[in-house]
């Protein structure tokens, strides 16, 4: 007699061999996330602990600042722009003439421009200086091209840290400043599909990806012990990186050839018939922001600085998200025509020790009176 269908549905059991199979991709991707975990915190916790590499000028100048932080009040940070134009005796004589102390060094270093110099300002306050009371950001277009002499060299990775790298990589790709990134089609085109043109945006992109990757990973980081350890045993050479009175700061005393000059006054007089307002671009804004943020968190003022170079744009910043600090500006050939004296010129972007003694004497006098009439508090 044939059984009812009583309506029950068995499964098919599942073999062993597929169920062993589910088992060992799991482990995998187990396994697999747990290695790359693991050399994250490796990565992260090797950062930690090993010493700030040594660098030239960078690092001896930290290293003397750490020791003597509360000795100053004013600091100034930039390029050679800063390291050679600014005295800071002149610019502490200056300021107690007009009633005012102040004890400055001269944080300048050859090529930092932003965003260098924006991490290098973080290593300055990461001293916990009491004392600071202004603080010179040198204000210049953020930059994104670095000098090929200096790509393999250990100064290209130690600023790549997210928040420097992050930026670059932003104005590299035309993404903007907001949180969500909204990269230009045709940058990221010619990233995949390099052409002629798109060479450039190529080269940055891999160059500061690359960068980024070697200070994450420790790439070249056994140099920074062993450095550290023969700086241990070894005579301290910062006195060269600090200058003949020992403030930061290193003048330039040559002048231009003839070919030089002419290619200086052909320069100066193009730029004086283009010369206009310029507002910063958002990357750089976003950079100024950052420092002055930092700064402020210090009870410190932040001043933004333009040296006297050939460039006459007078540079600003949009202030939608409020305005980073006040703007000194001295590149005006009509407004300052000493500093721009063939005579007191080293090239287009610097002066001599005579021009940059006046520079820095005429600095402190326009800064006292700012803080006199609390423009700058």
């Amino acid at each position: 007699m044939p059984i009812p269908d009583a309506g029950l549905h068995v499964p098919p059991r599942r073999s062993r061999r597929s169920s062993k199979a589910e088992k060992s991709l799991l482990l995998r991707f187990f396994y697999a996330a747990l290695g790359v975990s693991a050399f994250f915190l490796t990565c992260l916790g090797l950062h930690a602990i090993l010493p700030f590499p040594e660098i030239d000028e960078v690092t001896q100048k930290l290293r003397f600042f750490a020791a003597h932080k509360e000795e100053f009040d004013t600091v100034f940070i930039g390029s050679s722009r800063i390291y050679r134009q600014i005295s800071p005796s002149i610019f502490d004589r200056v300021m107690r003439e007009n009633g005012i102390a102040t004890r400055t060094f001269n944080f300048g270093v050859d090529g930092m421009h932003l965003p260098e110099s924006t991490y290098f300002l973080e290593r300055v306050l990461d001293t916990k200086p009491r004392n600071l009371k202004w603080v010179f950001i040198e204000l210049d277009e953020l930059q994104t091209k670095w000098l090929l002499e200096r790509e393999g060299s250990r100064r290209a990775p130690y600023w790549h840290d997210w928040r420097r790298t992050s930026l670059v990589l932003r104005k590299v790709l035309g993404a903007g400043t907001h949180m969500v990134w909204l990269p230009n089609i045709k940058k990221i085109r010619d990233i995949i599909v390099p052409r002629k043109t798109g060479l450039e945006t190529r080269d940055l992109f891999i160059f500061h990806t690359a960068q980024f990757e070697k200070n994450f990973t420790n790439v070249g980081r056994a140099s920074d012990v062993s450095g550290y350890l023969l700086r241990l045993y070894a005579k301290d050479t910062a006195a060269k990186q600090l200058g003949p009175s020992g403030d930061g700061y290193l003048p330039v005393t040559r002048k231009m050839s003839a070919e030089e000059t002419a290619s200086y006054e052909r320069a100066l007089a193009l730029a004086i018939s283009q010369a206009g307002s310029k507002l910063v671009s958002p990357y750089t804004e976003k950079a100024c922001l950052q420092c002055s943020k930092e700064i402020r968190s210090f009870g410190a003022a932040p001043v933004f600085l333009v040296t006297p170079t050939t460039m006459q744009f007078k540079l600003g910043f949009v202030g939608n998200s409020g305005s980073p600090g006040p703007v000194i500006s001295f590149n005006d050939a009509r407004l300052y025509p000493n500093f721009y004296r063939k005579s007191v010129r080293v090239d287009q972007g610097h002066v001599n020790t005579a021009g940059a003694e006046e520079f820095t004497q005429l600095l402190a006098e326009k800064f006292a009176q700012l803080v006199r009439e609390h423009r700058i508090k």
